[in-house]
């Protein structure tokens, strides 16, 4: 193995793929990057087991192909401390990797490539392209309401799924959920999947770029995503996702009516004195007036209100605090409509200009 490239350019593919890189003593290979070269391409993959990042860069001089795994950490440390416009030299000699910038030369250990974990029999069942910039809203619209290491497993991540000529997103705690959709071309296999956490973090900071199509692969364990020259394969959790179905509203009575920036200014002024615990407030709503109540374990209360349009029937629920700002925070439009289910136990808050997200919040035991 044999190529040479420029330190400004490694430099940004290793930046991308480190964020994999974990300290692991009993396995120490998975602090290391898996450097493939062959026709003219040179591939940068880091793994954590549960996800894997592939970096394709293509290469125009003369190279010799091998593969090999270094420590990632060293050299991105070596690009870091090497000139930006500097060639970096890299030949492997007697599983050494000799690595030469400007006018210094290092010498890397380096581990057998055969025993780094990867995906490459990978099987997919059902395939599609769709515009980066549109899953990344759908997943910017959702994530907020994922679980985070609940005994419930499956909540720790976002559903996908596509049925019929829509693409989901869904993700819930059990005490709030998001869902986001987008129209998808016909004819793709019907899939559901759910997505792990850390994973969804990682595709977003990938989806970061210009809008463009990508191209997705569902497995039956694993999803690949085709992002510029990234290749992002996650691993998938096992599980039946909830019936989120079922607690959506199938008949919806006339919405309440509320101003985003004023009912999130209301919040943020009564989610002082809330309870620590809890977080837990009290809206009155009664004679086109709209009012916020909040107390606390030191009997501090606080009370804000406003006007809106509503003559209804009195109304009166409480309500996680919070749980309604991370609402207010991914909702872009000057008003929500809120509705209020049957049984009284939940609302549902739909964005006054977009069609395509809707929000479950589950209401607090008065």
């Amino acid at each position: 193995m044999k190529f040479n490239i420029k330190n400004n350019i490694l430099i940004k593919h290793l930046q991308k793929i480190n964020r994999l890189i974990i300290k692991n003593t009993s396995f120490p290979i998975l602090e290391n990057i898996l450097i493939t070269i062959k026709n003219g391409i040179l591939s940068l993959t880091t793994t954590n087991l549960e996800i894997e990042l592939i970096s394709n860069i293509k290469i125009s001089t003369k190279y010799t192909p091998g593969t090999t795994t270094i420590s990632g950490r060293k050299l991105l440390d070596i690009c870091r401390n090497s000139l930006g416009s500097s060639e970096i030299n890299m030949q492997l000699h007697e599983n050494k990797m000799h690595i030469a910038s400007h006018n210094t030369n290092y010498i890397l250990t380096t581990l057998p490539a055969d025993n780094f974990p990867n995906h490459n029999n990978f099987h997919y069942i059902s395939d599609f392209v769709i515009s980066s910039d549109i899953l990344k809203k759908m997943i910017e619209k959702t994530q907020f309401a994922m679980g985070k290491q609940d005994v419930r497993y499956y909540l720790n991540g976002m559903l996908l799924e596509h049925n019929g000529t829509q693409l989901y997103t869904v993700a819930t705690d059990g005490y709030r959920l998001g869902m986001a959709q987008a129209p998808l071309q016909k004819n793709i296999v019907p899939f559901s999947i759910i997505i792990p956490r850390k994973s969804i973090i990682e595709l977003y900071k990938l989806l970061n770029i210009p809008a463009q199509l990508i191209r997705i692969l569902i497995g039956q364990n694993n999803i690949r995503i085709y992002i510029e020259e990234s290749i992002f394969t996650s691993q998938l959790i096992e599980g039946k996702y909830p019936d989120y179905n079922s607690i959506l509203l199938n008949t919806k009575n006339d919405p309440i009516v509320l101003n985003c920036k004023l009912l999130k200014q209301s919040l943020l002024r009564v989610a002082i004195l809330s309870h620590e615990k809890f977080c837990g407030i009290e809206i009155h709503i009664r004679d086109n007036q709209f009012k916020v109540l909040s107390d606390n374990q030191e009997e501090e209360t606080a009370e804000d209100k406003f006007n809106i349009n509503y003559s209804g029937n009195k109304i009166e629920i409480s309500i996680n605090v919070y749980y309604m700002l991370d609402v207010l925070n991914t909702i872009t439009s000057d008003n929500i409509f809120l509705f209020i289910n049957k049984y009284n136990n939940s609302i549902q808050i739909n964005s006054e200009n977009d069609a395509s997200t809707l929000y479950i919040i589950m209401l607090l035991k008065r």
